[in-house]
């Protein structure tokens, strides 16, 4: 079918002025969840106007409260102040063997809630959360999600999906990751960061691609095992400002 001379100038110009495009943002941060059913559950934060990256965090093991985005909501509203899109997967309700399934439904539905196209990606993980974070980017791609261009793996476990371990092998070897582990661990010690360094290894990671981050106490902070639920200035250098560094380097389509 021909177009009237007419209409094919409007159209042309209507194309350069970008009309056909419709994106909106909010002009304040907003937060909602959970989105989805039980262990599938997701919460969603998002950054006053055009969001700048997002951030797939994962929280450790640790019961119903852990499971909820609670202890680290004051970092989550900086990550969100500083322009970071948020998706907190539940992954589970009291404990679960086999989490994975859930993470990929609860990512799932948030990007359906919000375009991330274009966004650089950057996976945060604490304790069991740690090894989830590092398995989340194995398996992203293949389950057509957001893939991280970097991974924090804070005061990691061995293992986050328990029930079948997962093959680091797909993991990007692009990717950067960040290793933490903390001089008072007495939980996860040094073993869950040694046994992720092993697994990256047979995946053939490339080494210089790994950095790792001996968190250690000081005067009026201890770097035991909890230390990242807190919100003093010595945790948030120890925490926040890396991660933000993170978030600094990544590159924006």
């Amino acid at each position: 079918m021909r177009l009237a001379p007419g209409l094919v100038i409007l159209t042309a110009v209507l194309a350069l002025l970008g009309c056909g495009e419709s994106t909106s943002y909010p002009d304040r941060p907003s937060a909602v969840g959970p989105i989805g059913k039980g262990a599938a559950g997701v919460w969603l934060f998002r950054p006053a106007g055009k969001p700048k990256d997002l951030v797939v965090y994962f929280h450790g093991q640790g019961g119903f409260r852990e499971a909820t985005p609670v202890n680290h909501r004051p970092w989550i509203d900086h990550l969100v102040a500083r322009g970071s899109v948020v998706v907190y997967p539940r992954w589970e309700l009291t404990y679960e063997n086999d989490p994975m399934q859930y993470v990929v439904a609860g990512v799932r539905a948030a990007t359906k809630r919000v375009d991330l196209s274009g966004l650089p990606v950057l996976s945060i993980g604490y304790s069991r959360g740690g090894a989830l974070a590092l398995e989340y980017g194995a398996v992203a791609s293949k389950s057509e999600l957001p893939v991280p261009d970097k991974i924090m793996s804070i005061f990691p476990s061995s293992v986050g999906n328990q029930q079948h371990l997962i093959d680091l092998t797909p993991l990007d070897h692009s990717t950067g990751v960040l290793i933490q582990m903390g001089e008072a661990d007495a939980v996860v010690g040094k073993t869950g960061a040694r046994d992720l360094l092993q697994r990256l290894k047979a995946g053939g990671f490339p080494a210089q691609n790994i950095e790792l981050d001996f968190v250690d106490s000081k005067s009026g902070f201890k770097a035991d095992h909890t230390a990242p639920f807190r919100t003093s200035p010595a945790a948030r250098a120890a925490f926040w400002r890396p991660a933000d560094l993170l978030l600094d380097g990544l590159v924006h389509s």
